[in-house]
Formats: C-alpha cells, sequence, structure tokens
C-alpha cells in the first residue's frame, strides 16, 4: 500500500513565486534650484536622520519618498492563474517588476523559481526599422530562444498574431495593434514557465483577445503559472481561480476569484454611486419641448434603490414639464451595463392617442421582479413623438444602480452573462446503450 504522506506531497504543486516581507520605495522628491539644494545640505547636517524629506522654499518640509509595495507576503502555486486587482496606483506593476526581475525590493525577499516572461509592455525589444519577422527572431533570443528554436515555431507566431500580410513589412509601418499583436505572439510560443500579464490585451481586437486568455488558459492547463493584472473583471474571473487585491501597495485580501470579484466590485460599484452627481445636469440631448426634471429608482416599499439583490422590484419614476402640449408621448427605458456597455433589458410604453402632458407630469415604470446578475448598472431615458421621429429628450446616463450577491462569494466563477432566467435541467440514461458498452467490453 502506498504511503499516503508520500502521495499528498506529489499531488500539491511546489511553489514558483514567494514573496516574504516585499517592500519597494522610490525617491520621489528632491531640490529644484540650487539655493534649495543648499538649504536642505544644511539641514540634513542638522538633522542628520531625516533621510527622507526634501526641503522646497515654496512647499517647505516634504516627504521625499513613496512606497510603492509595503510587506507584501504571499505564495503562488505551480499551475495556478492569479488575478491582481485594485485601483490605479495600488502597486500592482511594481508586483510584476519584482517578480520579473526588473526592478529589486528595498526590503524582503522575492523568489521565482523557472523561466518568467513579462508580458507589461508588447514588443520592448522590438525594433522599428526592422520588418517583423526579423523582430521575431529578435524578441525571441531575448525571451532565451535559440534562433533554431524560434525557427521552428516562427510560422506558428505568425497564425496566432494574425499579421501574416505585414511580417515581411518594417515594424514602424504596424499599428499599435498589430505590435502588440506580434509581441504577445512572441512571449507565448518562448515556453515560460511563468507569465505575468498587465493590460496587455486592453490592445487589439476581440478576436485576438480571445484568442489571447485561450492561450493563457491553456497555459495554466499545462502546469504553467500566470500572473494577470486587468481592471476586467470578467475575464479576470474567466482566467483565473484566485485573486489578489491590492491596495495603496499593501495585500487588501487573497482568495477565491468568485468571492473576491464580487467584494471587489462590490465596493468600487457603492463607491461610484457615493460619488455621483446629478444625473440631469449632463449627457442630455433632444429638441426640449418635454423633459425630464427628476428621475428616481425606487425599491417596492417607495425608498431609494441603489442597491438590490436579484430578483428585487425596481421602479424608475420620472418627473415631467412641458413648454407646449404634446400629444402621445413616448417613454422609453434602457438597463444598461456599466462595464461593457451592453443593453440588458428595455421598456417602452404604449402609445396612447388622447394622452396629452401640458404643463408637469409624472411617469412610472415598474419591474416586477429584475432577474439581474451581480453587476453595476445605469438606467437611459427618452421621450418621443407618438411616430418616434422626434426624440424630445434622451438621459443618456441616468442614475445607477448596483446588483449585490445575497452573500459574499455566491457569484462563481461558472456564471456568465446578465441575466439569471428560471430553467430546469433533465439528465436522461441511456441505459440500453451503456449496457451494450459493457457487453463489447466483456465480449472483447
Amino acid at each position: 500500500m502506498a504511503d499516503p504522506h508520500v502521495a499528498n506531497s506529489v499531488l500539491v504543486p511546489p511553489v514558483v513565486i514567494q514573496l516574504q516581507r516585499v517592500s519597494k520605495r522610490y525617491r520621489a522628491g528632491r531640490s529644484r534650484t540650487f539655493t534649495e539644494l543648499v538649504a536642505n545640505r544644511v539641514r540634513r547636517l542638522v538633522r542628520p536622520h531625516d533621510e527622507d524629506s526634501v526641503y522646497s522654499l515654496t512647499l517647505g518640509k516634504r516627504d521625499a519618498t513613496i512606497w510603492a509595495v509595503r510587506n507584501l507576503d504571499f505564495e503562488v502555486k505551480r499551475g495556478a492563474g492569479l488575478g491582481v486587482i485594485g485601483p490605479n496606483g495600488a502597486g500592482k506593476t511594481t508586483l510584476l517588476k519584482l517578480i520579473s526581475r526588473v526592478t529589486w525590493p528595498t526590503a524582503g525577499r522575492v523568489r521565482v523559481a523557472g523561466r518568467v516572461v513579462s508580458l507589461i509592455e508588447l514588443g520592448a525589444g522590438f525594433h522599428p526599422e526592422l520588418t517583423g519577422l526579423e523582430n521575431i527572431f529578435l524578441g525571441g533570443g531575448l525571451f532565451g530562444l535559440s534562433r533554431k528554436d524560434i525557427a521552428a515555431k516562427v510560422d506558428r507566431i505568425v497564425e496566432f498574431a494574425g499579421v501574416q500580410k505585414m511580417i515581411d513589412a518594417p515594424m514602424k509601418r504596424y499599428s499599435s495593434g498589430l505590435y502588440a499583436r506580434l509581441g504577445f505572439s512572441v512571449a507565448i510560443h518562448s515556453n515560460p514557465d511563468i507569465v505575468l500579464v498587465d493590460e496587455v490585451l486592453a490592445v487589439g481586437d476581440a478576436a485576438f483577445r480571445r484568442r489571447a486568455l485561450d492561450s493563457l488558459r491553456q497555459l495554466i492547463e499545462d502546469g504553467k503559472t500566470v500572473l494577470f493584472i486587468s481592471h476586467d473583471m470578467w475575464n479576470v474571473r474567466r482566467l483565473c481561480d484566485s485573486i489578489l487585491w491590492m491596495d495603496q501597495g499593501q495585500v487588501r485580501a487573497y482568495g477565491p476569484a468568485g468571492e473576491m470579484a464580487e467584494r471587489y466590485m462590490r465596493e468600487v460599484n457603492l463607491e461610484a454611486l457615493a460619488n455621483e452627481q446629478s444625473a440631469l445636469q449632463s449627457h442630455r440631448r433632444g429638441t426640449g419641448e418635454i423633459r425630464f426634471t427628476a428621475i428616481r429608482l425606487l425599491d417596492a416599499s417607495g425608498g431609494d434603490a441603489k442597491v438590490i439583490t436579484p430578483g428585487d422590484s425596481l421602479v424608475v419614476a420620472g418627473d415631467l414639464r412641458s413648454t407646449e402640449p404634446i400629444r402621445a408621448p413616448l417613454f422609453h427605458i434602457s438597463i444598461v451595463d456599466v462595464d461593457t456597455g451592453f443593453v440588458v433589458t428595455t421598456a417602452a410604453s404604449q402609445t396612447s392617442p388622447t394622452s396629452v402632458v401640458d404643463g408637469t407630469a409624472a411617469i412610472r415604470c415598474t419591474f416586477p421582479s429584475l432577474p439581474l446578475r451581480p453587476r453595476h448598472y445605469i438606467v437611459r431615458l427618452a421621450i418621443f413623438d407618438s411616430m418616434k421621429t422626434v426624440e424630445y429628450d434622451h438621459v443618456t446616463a441616468g442614475p445607477r444602480f448596483v446588483v449585490t450577491a445575497p452573500r459574499a462569494g455566491d457569484l462563481g466563477d461558472e456564471d456568465d452573462g446578465f441575466v439569471s432566467l428560471p430553467n430546469e435541467f433533465e439528465l436522461e440514461m441511456k441505459s440500453s446503450l451503456a449496457l451494450v458498452g459493457r457487453k463489447l467490453t466483456a465480449d472483447s
């Protein structure tokens, strides 16, 4: 019988990235004039321990250092897909630079096992005067491939990047999208052990982004390790099984992708709602004979509905004012996903030939049950004439609301799309085929 301790040790993937209390400090300030330089040196003589400050005649004493990351302490195992998320300036790119040895930590230890390919800036080693083919050999060499290895892969690299027609043209003739596509293709075919990706998929068309994500997913399935920085939670959750949430240079949270993405988006969306200004001050168009003067989102009890859960009701209430009698106006409402701009659903009022708005009025549109997935949504509203040939008013960026999961982590990695529609699954067992299969196996 096999030793259970031996079996378990074989099944646990080894650690390929380890950060132990890692910090990185940059110097951000210095004396700008000769007078400030002299004053700064004098103050240093008086206070020799005050090395982190710089002195300005106009601003006085200032902190001269920036801590890009502080006390990072975590591990990544082989074959993992780790998403790195957080606001701009959180230290995500600095983290990747530390792992790829582009820069070194001020304190702590970074340990990496395996060959690292960093996709922080695609095509950084390319020369604009060389052709695409020549740059493939140049870039492949920078990634550690021999000329023989590159020659064996050059056709696959060109096909994946989709630059067959431009491969013999100088790279200076390439668009930024083609430039990035070729850089990604060279990097992904260089047989890396660890791939660091920093928002590079934002460049290129949708078809290439899908191919790029599929290639990264295949690397993970092959036992490679991928660290993926992106503000697109959709792609992060599709690619990664875990998420590292960074904030102000430190680890805010580290856990399963579904739970971390839900927590992060909940906080980001609620912060956006808190900073929301009046929806009617901008983003307007239309002829103006009748306009919205106020728009509110209400729940079933009549209270403000800024945050709801899947299946809750939502009432869109609008106040109107017309400068002249408007006969049979049509009202149109759309619910739009903020992140993608996709229209999730629309609602339109019915034409009433006898209705006339003259002065002030009010409308209400009730969605009894919104089966929306947890995301951030915005409401668009428009008013047309009865033939929809005249647009009186169009609020393109109206009030916003957030749909949150009832419990943290309810938004699993397998969830897709925008709505949860009622459904039933049935599995019918074909026992006769199974019996035939077993009989054939026994006879053979």
